[in-house]
């Protein structure tokens, strides 16, 4: 489809990591585009971003310090409206691309409908999936008020929004997120061996298990330290866990001193990465890893985990996360752990196989998630939706 120009407003407050591969490669993928992102980090955002022919507008909302958590609420819900009736004011784009939406979306839906005739929501998992149910009934207006929901029906996060807001199906469009790393591992994946990418961590001659894949609570990294520990006599004792946190969310984030010390407790070896990573970097603590344990709370559809299975590894995951797309191929890419009692045994059984034989489908379905066709997709969306528009 050929390149048309369309504006947008990406709304992505209290976010920074994605976004920027959702806008770099739309970009990219069509220069004909007017970008417009509300932010509240807005000097962060500039500077991370680069991009001289975006334009940033800062959501200039204090915080909110009140105890009384009503109060709060409602200050908060005055604050969003005020700014959004200000914000709005002879404003039009073609799209409103609402990411990671909190509740308060909800109140300013006019807003934001004054705005644009087309709103796209596009949930990232928690924002939905570890909601209160008081929360979730709030946000129920939002995506009954959108137009699209970009996320998948066949994943656990798209088969609840259609559930718990009563969403009609059609409105479920799919998932337009991308992974840099499996553009990466396509592209010059087979030129690093996992030799060359242990050294880079300081890991020569140590058997790798990944703990997680950033630093919130839901990882259950604790939990994961105390498994290992159990069984860490039957395991290898060049063993080292590697516990990659890069980010989080700095209200409910595990304390790296606390892992430290329990690790310390276990006589357990331990590397964290904190840094911000390249991607090819981050391809390299993959590569560097020889099992990835995934056990949290809820996911939705995780990047991370398919860079570990593009990259071949062995991966503990918690049944309790489903994989539509993947499950569907025999054998399952992964070593299903029940319940967190049975972690420790899972590991070691996972450490005394083989690694799994992976069906040709998953790799491809895998490919799929990179850049080069999920921003072909995303950009095809959204010049299809602008045609009708008046």
């Amino acid at each position: 489809m050929e390149n048309k120009k369309y504006s947008i407003l990406i709304i992505g407050l209290y976010v920074k990591l994605h976004l920027k591969g959702i806008i770099d490669h739309l970009k990219s993928r069509n220069p004909l585009v007017d970008i417009t992102l509300l932010t509240d980090k807005p000097n962060e955002m500039r500077d991370f971003l680069g991009h001289k022919d975006i334009e940033i507008v800062h959501y200039d909302v204090p915080p909110v310090n009140i105890k009384n958590r009503w109060l709060r609420s409602l200050v908060i819900k005055h604050r969003q409206r005020s700014f959004f009736r200000r914000f709005s004011k002879g404003k039009k784009y073609d799209i409103i691309n609402i990411h990671f939406p909190n509740k308060y979306m909800s109140y300013v839906i006019k807003n934001l409908r004054h705005m644009s005739k087309r709103i796209v929501i596009s949930p990232w998992g928690s924002d939905v999936l570890r909601r209160s149910e008081k929360d979730l009934k709030i946000l129920a207006k939002l995506y009954n008020d959108a137009d699209y929901i970009a996320t998948s029906a066949k994943i656990p996060l798209g088969e609840k929004i259609i559930q718990e807001f009563s969403v009609p199906s059609k409105k479920i469009v799919g998932n337009f997120f991308g992974s840099d790393v499996i553009d990466y591992a396509i592209d010059y994946g087979k030129t690093i061996s996992q030799e060359d990418a242990k050294k880079r961590y300081s890991l020569d001659g140590k058997y790798v298990i990944t703990c997680g894949y950033n630093q919130r609570r839901q990882q259950h990294h604790k939990e994961i330290i105390a498994a290992i520990a159990q069984v860490k006599d039957k395991l290898p004792d060049n063993l080292t866990l590697l516990f990659p946190m890069t980010y989080g969310n700095s209200n409910n984030e595990t304390s790296i001193e606390e892992c430290k010390n329990d690790c310390a407790k276990y006589g357990l070896d331990a590397v964290f990465v904190t840094e911000f990573l390249s991607v090819e970097d981050i391809y390299k603590l993959r590569m560097a890893t020889d099992m990835f344990v995934h056990v949290q709370t809820t996911d939705a559809n995780s990047g991370s985990v398919q860079e570990y299975i593009i990259c071949n590894k062995k991966i503990v995951h918690g049944s309790w996360i489903k994989y539509e797309e993947f499950e569907a191929y025999k054998p399952l890419f992964y070593f299903p752990v029940d319940k967190m009692e049975d972690l420790g045994e899972t590991i070691l059984k996972a450490y005394q196989s083989e690694n799994i034989d992976l069906p040709k489908g998953v790799i491809e379905q895998v490919e799929k998630k990179a850049w080069k066709y999920t921003s072909k997709k995303m950009n095809e969306f959204f010049m299809s939706i602008t045609h009708d528009i008046s």
